[in-house]
């Protein structure tokens, strides 16, 4: 009987691995397209998030700050993570301008730029999430109490200047709106109107004492409208809809307006019920409350999410450590490959811009989990042509 069991196991191992190989087109041409590893450089700390500022002169990179002590577990490093600014130059490579722009954060993840401005908030400022769960102090203690939870929004200018920032936790008006706390926000998205979206992975809450009650995450918006107030420590409509234990982790808003996400549920821990999937919603999704089914399936662990134009990029943290390119509206998703080999260690939340040329530039953070922290991370830049 334990020989049979054992069978069946690996048997079902093998199904999964060939499913999820499946779920990958193979890429025939124009897919086969290659980017150009134009730069790779070192001396991050768990970069997870990636912007260009508004102008595309500069890219703001947020250093995590995981504790990289594997015995402990997954966690992020009490104020230790902040943020870096580095100047883009002329042949698509990047320079250090301020390895410390912003220092003293929690887990500080996914960015996004404001496209219109509001009373406090000018036109490109920076919106930054600071996850906080799990939370450890930098001896690899972990931090239990509940009432030091503080995930919030932080936005600031390219000068570091911090602006404001708005509360994810306890009485807050995101936590009325989900009925609980974020505990990991992980992404952020601006539409074209400036509302703000939120995609909370929303896991690690029994790790506190008490627990705080999580849902397995789902996705939050601030209506531009709700900003200010919100700001202020003020009460503000904010809409949220539900993606029970799927863990949402990368989102963006597409050129025709809808909101896209995806789910890293299996490397969270989590079931996920698409098994790394793609989604699309619509602002009435969100006042609705529900969720739309995925429109790919069974990609492993998708982490950060961004466009070339109408093609879809995701990052794949569980099975590949990949760029996942999926042509929309209906396209097949295959694997993004390079000029040179190259091996990527937990591609986190991507940024892209367009050149003055019509080609792109691709910025790759690498959170590289609980590996040891010596502050050498990678963050990889990448050319994609004109007519990828």
């Amino acid at each position: 009987m334990r020989r049979e069991a054992v069978m069946r196991r690996a048997l079902g191992v093998l199904a999964l691995a060939t499913a999820v190989q499946a779920a990958y087109a193979a890429g025939p041409e124009p897919y086969a397209v290659k980017g150009e590893v134009i730069q790779r450089l070192n001396g991050f700390d768990n970069p997870e998030g990636a912007i260009f500022s508004a102008d595309g002169k500069y890219v703001f990179i947020s250093n995590a700050a995981e504790l990289g002590m594997p015995d402990k577990g997954f966690f992020w490093t009490h104020e230790g993570g902040y943020i870096s600014k580095l100047e883009v130059q002329a042949d698509g490579t990047l320079e250090m301008v301020n390895e410390r722009l912003i220092s003293g954060l929690t887990g500080p993840l996914g960015m996004a730029v404001n496209p219109v401005a509001t009373r406090t908030f000018p036109k490109g400022t920076i919106f930054l999430v600071e996850a906080w769960a799990p939370l450890a102090a930098a001896d690899g203690t972990p931090v239990k109490d509940a009432k030091l939870l503080d995930p919030k929004i932080v936005a600031f200018n390219t000068d570091g200047k911090v602006l404001g920032s708005i509360k994810l936790g306890p009485g807050s008006a995101a936590h009325k709106a989900a009925g609980v706390t974020a505990t990991l926000a992980n992404a952020l998205a601006f539409d074209k109107a400036g509302n703000l979206y939120l995609a909370d992975t929303g896991i690690a809450g029994g790790l506190f004492e008490p627990a705080i009650a999580t849902t397995g995450g789902g996705v939050y918006m601030f209506p531009i409208t709700s900003l200010d107030a919100l700001a202020a420590g003020k009460d503000a409509p904010v809409s949220f809809i539900s993606m029970p234990d799927s863990g949402p982790d990368g989102i963006e808003v597409a050129a025709d307006g809808s909101i896209h996400v995806n789910s890293v549920g299996a490397a969270a821990g989590l079931k996920d019920p698409a098994e790394g999937g793609m989604y699309r919603l619509q602002a009435s999704d969100l006042g609705s409350g529900k969720l739309p089914e995925p429109f790919a399936r069974g990609l492993g662990a998708l982490d950060g999410l961004d466009f070339v134009g109408t093609i879809r990029l995701d990052t794949e943290i569980k099975n590949t450590n990949s760029v996942v390119v999926t042509p929309m509206p209906e396209g097949k998703p295959y694997r993004l490959t390079y000029d040179q080999d190259i091996t990527l260690a937990g591609p986190a939340d991507i940024a892209v811009r367009k050149n003055a040329d019509g080609s792109y530039l691709l910025v790759i953070p690498e959170l590289s989990a609980t590996l040891p922290n010596n502050k050498d991370n990678p963050v990889t830049v990448v050319k994609l042509p004109a007519h990828f």
